[in-house]
């Protein structure tokens, strides 16, 4: 591999703290998705982290998730289908609104948290996800899991897809993830992702949670905006990937 897509989910800064630190996090990636009023952001928040992409030439897309903000859009809600359409149009629009209102491009759609894991699974998810995404009639790619029924069916539907691994999740045999309420779940320490990363696009192997190698081609990693470390290790994975003679470039 000559070279990987970094990405990023940011926009979900709550203070200034947060924000400078998604803002320095900008420094390392290629691309990022944005959260767009499910379980973050708002139309400035939008705002400030499109205004940065730009600066930087960052490829950008919207991070709908459940409507939960509450629960960070980590946690399985009861919604009717209808609902959560409509959920996933405005939180898409409004991130639309805010990018055009920039004259800025938009590559992708990635989904956000409990939602992410579960459309990638679900063939009647997967399918209400494909037919709201060919409704904005854009040329939008999605970032989804690698290996994925979500992946097979956009592929099989003429949508580009962008397949994803994470560097800080622990995977399962099936190449699903860990869920998080389960211990093991999150790698901690940014020698345990710069090394799962490593396997990943040096080696297209990962480790699963039972000690099997298992076969994970890539094409964009995620680092995890509100992890506590996030900077440290997009610092380390640069530096990681420039060892290993591959660029960081979006797709």
């Amino acid at each position: 591999m000559n070279s990987i897509d970094i990405n990023s989910d940011l926009g979900e800064f709550r203070n200034e703290k947060q924000l400078t630190n998604e803002l320095n996090i900008l420094n390392y990636i290629s691309s990022c998705s944005i959260a767009c009023g499910g379980h973050a952001g708002d139309f400035n928040s939008i705002k400030t982290i499109i205004e940065a992409c730009k600066e930087h030439s960052i490829a950008i897309g919207p991070h709908p998730s459940y409507p939960d903000k509450e629960g960070f859009g980590r946690r399985m809600i009861d919604i009717e289908s209808k609902d959560l359409e409509n959920s996933i149009r405005d939180q898409i629009n409004l991130f639309l609104k805010v990018a055009d209102s920039l004259s800025m491009p938009v590559r992708h759609v990635k989904l956000h948290g409990r939602l992410y894991n579960e459309v990638s699974k679900s063939e009647v998810l997967s399918s209400l996800f494909i037919n709201l995404i060919d409704s904005f009639k854009r040329d939008l790619s999605v970032i989804g899991p690698a290996k994925s029924l979500l992946g097979q069916m956009l592929e099989d539907g003429g949508i580009s897809f962008i397949p994803e691994a994470f560097i800080d999740r622990a995977y399962k045999e099936d190449l699903t993830l860990v869920d998080r309420s389960e211990e093991g779940s999150v790698l901690i320490s940014v020698e345990e992702q710069i090394n799962q990363a490593r396997s990943i696009v040096c080696d297209e192997k990962i480790m699963s949670n039972n000690n099997k190698i298992l076969n994970l081609k890539a094409e964009t990693l995620c680092i995890h905006g509100d992890s506590p470390n996030s900077l440290e290790v997009a610092e380390a994975l640069t530096n990681m990937l420039i060892k290993e003679k591959i660029k960081i470039q979006s797709n």
